[in-house]
């Protein structure tokens, strides 16, 4: 019991999340970017009548933080299996979307997710 306790204290946040590990690997998400080129998209094509079926996960940087570096999450749509990414942050401070994407892993088990939601842009000034 010990074991599993420390174990579980220092895995990565994203270590006990199937849906963010398959979207990480899939697509190369890391604090520089993406490792293929996804569509750039406004804002992702979900209606408010699909709440119910929309959850947001954070995307963590798996080599960890860099200060500007970029942050990514996904909003994804559970009943049709895709994903829209943010990513935000960086040097100049971006606010972008990309996709969809296609679901790797459908497996929200270990994942700490909140109703889906379109995150808005940070109005505070640098």
């Amino acid at each position: 019991m010990i074991f599993s306790i420390a174990a579980s204290a220092v895995l990565p946040a994203w270590a006990g999340c199937p849906a963010a590990e398959g979207l990480i690997a899939q697509y190369g998400i890391s604090f520089s970017g993406f490792k293929q080129t996804l569509p750039r998209v406004s804002a992702p094509a979900e209606s408010p009548a699909q709440a119910s079926e929309l959850v947001t996960i954070a995307l963590p940087n798996k080599n960890g933080n860099v200060s500007d570096g970029y942050v990514h999450s996904a909003l994804i749509n559970k009943n049709l299996k895709r994903a829209w990414i943010l990513r935000t942050g960086g040097f100049a401070g971006v606010y972008e979307w990309y996709g969809p994407v296609a679901l790797p892993s459908s497996d929200f088990a270990g994942c700490i997710g909140e109703p889906g939601r379109l995150p808005q842009p940070s109005t505070a000034t640098r």
